[in-house]
C-alpha cells in the first residue's frame, strides 16, 4: 500500500491513543513475555521455528530449500512484492524478537525501529541486534504500535500484529499517519473468510492467540484506502503454508487437553492455550476458512 505522491493529506492524521485506552495491552505484554521465555529455552534446546533468525511468524515453502518451509521466506516474498529493497526508515509494528529487522538489515541500507509490548522480547531482540553489529541501524522500543515512536517512516510493516488489535481499522489509521508522501504500508496476517465467523476453531484461535477482533482482507484493504493509500499488491500466501494433516492435529489436541488439565496457571497454561490456538488455526487453513495474505 502506497501513499500517492500527489494526493497525500497534510497534517498529523488521527490522534494516537495509548494502549491502555484500548484495553488488553498489559495482558498481551504478559502473553508475549511468557512465550519469549519458552522461545529462548527452545533455542537453547535446538528446537523451534525461527530459532536462528529469531523470526516468529509463519514459515513459508521455500523453493531454495527444496520446498521446505523456512522462516525467512516471507521476507523474500515481501522484497519481491515491494519491488526494491527498503530505504530510509522502516517501522516494524509488533517486531517480536526482531528477526524480520535483522534479516532485512542484512539485505538493505535502511534504518529500522521496532515496537513490541513485551519487555522480554525487546531484551532478546536488543541482544541479538548488538551481536549482529546492527545497533546503529536497529532500535527496539517497548510500547504499543497504537502509540508508536515519532515518524515519519518510509515503510510500515505489520506482520502478524494487527490481529492483536481490538480495533484494527483504527490501528491502521494511526500507523498510516506516520507515512510521508510516497510511503508504503505492508500488512501480513491471518485473515478469516466470512464462513469462519462463529466457528469453534476461530474462537479457539482468537482466545489462545489474544486476537480479539480479527479483520478480514476486505476490511483491512478498506481501512488502508480510507487513509488515502493505494493498494499495489494483494497476495494470498496460504498455499505456501504447510499445515499438519488433520489426523495429527487431532492427536496433538488430545495431548494438549490432558496437559491443560494438569497444568498450573501461569506460563505453562499460556503456552498450552497458545498451542491449542495454533492447532485450531491449522485446521482453519485446512478448511479454507482462513487465508494468510500480504496486502501492500
Amino acid at each position: 500500500m502506497e501513499v500517492p505522491l500527489d494526493d497525500a493529506a497534510e497534517g498529523e492524521g488521527p490522534p494516537l491513543a495509548a494502549a491502555a485506552a484500548r484495553g488488553g495491552g498489559a495482558s498481551l505484554a504478559r502473553y508475549y513475555d511468557r512465550l519469549a521465555h519458552w522461545t529462548a529455552a527452545a533455542r537453547v534446546l535446538g528446537y523451534g521455528g525461527g530459532r536462528e533468525s529469531l523470526t516468529v511468524h509463519r514459515a513459508l515453502a521455500d523453493p531454495r530449500a527444496g520446498g521446505r518451509p523456512t522462516p525467512n521466506r516471507l521476507h523474500d516474498v515481501l522484497l519481491e512484492t515491494l519491488g526494491a529493497p527498503p530505504v530510509g526508515h522502516v517501522l516494524d509494528a509488533g517486531c517480536g524478537l526482531g528477526g524480520t529487522m535483522l534479516d532485512l538489515a542484512g539485505r538493505c541500507a535502511a534504518r529500522f525501529t521496532g515496537v513490541t509490548l513485551s519487555g522480554r522480547q525487546a531484551d532478546i531482540a536488543r541482544s541479538a541486534i548488538a551481536k549482529a553489529g546492527f545497533a546503529g541501524r536497529i532500535a527496539v522500543h517497548v510500547g504499543s504500535y497504537d502509540a508508536p515512536p515519532s515518524g515519519p517512516f518510509d515503510l510500515v510493516l505489520a506482520i502478524e500484529s494487527l490481529a492483536h488489535s481490538p480495533q484494527p481499522a483504527r490501528s491502521v489509521a494511526e500507523l498510516a499517519a506516520l507515512l510521508p508522501p510516497g510511503g508504503r504500508f505492508a500488512i501480513v496476517d491471518d485473515m478469516p473468510e466470512a464462513a469462519a465467523r462463529g466457528t469453534r476453531d476461530l474462537a479457539l484461535f482468537q482466545s489462545g492467540w489474544h486476537a480479539p477482533a480479527l479483520a478480514g482482507a476486505a476490511e483491512l484493504a478498506a481501512a488502508l484506502v480510507r487513509c488515502g493509500l493505494v493498494i499495489t499488491a494483494d497476495r494470498d500466501l496460504t498455499s505456501e503454508l504447510r499445515p499438519r494433516p488433520l489426523e495429527r492435529i487431532a492427536r496433538l489436541e488430545a495431548v494438549n487437553r490432558v496437559l491443560r488439565r494438569l497444568a498450573p496457571t501461569g506460563a505453562l497454561e499460556t503456552l498450552l492455550d497458545s498451542y491449542r490456538g495454533g492447532l485450531a488455526l491449522e485446521r482453519l487453513y485446512r478448511a479454507s476458512l482462513m487465508r494468510y495474505r500480504l496486502i501492500l
